[in-house]
């Protein structure tokens, strides 16, 4: 099964926390990422003008894969009519959807576009 790591999860401290959680479940999960939190965290690195290499060496020990858009991501995100503080989140749902997959995030705001099977809470 894929699960999706979001970026409120990823930027937060409760990720240390959940690490170790993440490494144990490599053998049953499939980690990946949005190639949107992608974009996200190296964003937020760069704002803060500090180096991405801890974040790099974190998805390559887990073997996090980056998840590309694709049209039909395009088309499935604007059928969910996001407002516009949601689009990134309505394209991070619709490439969920396309894999069938679990969404780990922080971010309760994705239950307007995503079955609650479909996410995991972290608190």
């Amino acid at each position: 099964m894929k699960v999706f790591l979001e970026t409120s999860l990823l930027s937060d401290v409760k990720l240390r926390e959940l690490s170790e959680e993440i490494v144990q479940g490599r053998s049953s999960f499939e980690f990946c990422i949005s190639v949107l939190t992608h974009f996200q965290i190296l964003w937020g690195y760069t704002l803060a003008n500090r180096s991405e290499e801890k974040y790099d060496a974190f998805i390559k020990s887990i073997g996090i894969e980056v998840i590309p858009l694709t049209k039909s991501d395009s088309e499935e995100a604007s059928r969910m009519k996001p407002s516009k503080k949601d689009l990134v989140d309505a394209l991070i749902a619709a490439t969920v959807e396309r894999y069938e997959a679990v969404l780990w995030t922080k971010d309760s705001d994705f239950l307007k576009f995503l079955p609650r099977d479909s996410i995991r809470l972290i608190k």
